[in-house]
């Protein structure tokens, strides 16, 4: 070819549309669907849930939930057991490597950190006369 002559352009290819799967609903049968894991409960949603129940600012909550948590990571990594009612009592079952990043299994009994009359109460039903934070 020579510089003046004009270059032969192919026509562009044009491709024809892959045809579409057949939209499916998933089904899913109802054992499965009642033991389906919900969703992990997040930082966000724990301070909103917080918030909602003390009724205080976003922020103060917020700073006060961060601190609890990190001092209850720094518990756990040091080997302490934790006893906290509304929670229970945790404990270490197995831990694996010494630095950042190492895995622990936790071993949580639900209902140890109640107090007697909290555990009583659930027991039979009744309310308790005083509410827990009205105790001292």
């Amino acid at each position: 070819m020579t510089p003046d002559t004009p270059k032969k352009t192919a026509a562009p290819r044009t491709r024809k549309p892959a045809a579409e799967p057949a939209h499916v609903e998933p089904q899913i049968a109802e054992e499965e669907a009642a033991t389906t894991t919900p969703a992990a409960l997040r930082l966000k949603e724990l301070v909103d849930r917080v918030t909602t129940s003390i009724g205080g600012k976003k922020k103060g909550v917020k700073e006060i939930v961060e601190a609890t948590l990190t001092q209850l990571g720094t518990a756990l990594q040091n080997g302490e057991p934790l006893v906290l009612p509304g929670l229970g009592r945790v404990r270490i079952a197995r831990s694996k490597g010494a630095a950042e990043g190492s895995a622990m299994t936790l071993k949580l009994r639900i209902g140890a950190g109640e107090k007697p009359a909290e555990k009583a109460a659930r027991k039979t039903g009744r309310q308790t006369l005083v509410e827990p934070a009205e105790q001292s």
